[in-house]
Parts: structure tokens; sequence; C-alpha cells
């Protein structure tokens, strides 16, 4: 009590610092954990139900994925779900290209290396099955920047109410970045990145 009440008799910034300390010193050890951020690119292929035979629809989706230098693991969910399969004449499809590539400096993804890419696949012969790939830093080391993401797709599907009737092509598509971050005694639900730690 006696600091708190000397440093606040002091002129200006010298209180603030004394201050700050007295407060940093209060609060509790920070515990290290893991942080995993979401980008969910799934789609539902549904088409107005009023058309006598199913039509087919494009669907094209992006997002560029920032990759620091803390991020620990990537994991890539991905699977198919096609209705009915034509065979060779079946033009439905579904694209999935993760390329690394060069930082903007304003977070936008600048030169990717499309010959060489992360992850791809082409799902066109029917449903694909779940697949699962976990790219970690530990093991096989990869490269920050910001990814991209891009998924193209076609398909059909109808949602007439009817539920015998009813059927729709989709695909799921989820990407999770995984980082440490640091969470307080005081605020054991909030996690803070490490990254914004860092200078």
């Amino acid at each position: 009590m006696a600091v708190l009440f000397v440093s606040m008799a002091m002129p200006g910034c010298l209180s603030l610092v004394l201050g700050r300390e007295m407060m940093e010193s209060a609060r509790g050890f920070p515990e290290v954990q893991e942080k995993p951020t979401l980008y969910d690119l799934s789609h539902t292929f549904v088409i107005d139900g009023t058309e006598l035979l199913p039509t087919q629809s494009q669907k094209t989706l992006y997002e560029p994925i920032p990759i620091d230098d803390t991020v620990r693991e990537v994991i890539i969910y991905f699977e198919t779900s096609v209705n009915y399969f034509l065979g060779d004449a079946d033009i439905r499809y579904v694209h999935v290209e993760l390329l690394w590539c060069e930082d903007d400096g304003a977070g936008n993804p600048l030169n990717c290396d499309q010959s060489n890419p992360i992850y791809e696949v082409m799902a066109d012969n029917g449903s694909y099955e779940p697949e699962r790939i976990e790219l970690d830093r530990n093991e096989n080391p990869f490269e920050s920047g910001v990814w991209s993401l891009t998924v193209d797709g076609r398909g059909t599907g109808w949602n007439t109410g009817v539920t015998i009737v009813d059927e729709q092509d989709s695909w799921i598509l989820r990407v999770t970045v995984v980082r440490p971050c640091l969470a307080f005694p005081e605020s054991p639900d909030v996690c803070t990145p490490t990254i914004e730690f860092e200078d």
C-alpha cells in the first residue's frame, strides 16, 4: 500500500510505470495452450425444386489463410457426397487446391506456387471418402505466408419438402490452423495467440 501511495504522488509517467508494474506482479503466470482457428468452406447444392428434371450449378469458394511462424499444425478434412453417379458422362466434380503464397503485406496472397500445391484433390468419380491430412511443422516443416484455399465444384440437389425425393450433392472442406496462445488465470476463457506478443 505504501508503494501505491508513493507512486500516486510521483509526477506523470513515473507513477504510470510503477502502477503498471504492480498490476503485472499481481497477475498470475500465463499458461501456454493451443488455439485452433477453423476455416469452413463446406457447401450443399440446392436447386430450385420447380424444374421437372434436376439441373446442375457451379460453386466456387475461396479463403486466404495466414500462416505465421508460430503455427504448429494445419489439419485438412475433405469429403464429398454425390447422390448418384452416371459414369464418365457425369460432369459433376469438386476440385480443392491449397497453395503457398507470399504475403503482400496486407494479408493477401501474392506469387502463389501453383506448380507445387500443398494439398490438391479432384473428386470427379462419385462420392469421395472422408480424408484427414495433418501437416505438423515439427515433422514436415512448412513455410509461412498466406495460403490460398480454393474449392470449385459442380453439382445438383433439390428441396421440395418431400423427404423421399429430396437429395443434395455436397462437400465438406474444413481447414484448422493450430497456434500456441497464452491464457491468464484471471481470464481462463480468453487465450491470446503468442504471435500478438511479438514485435
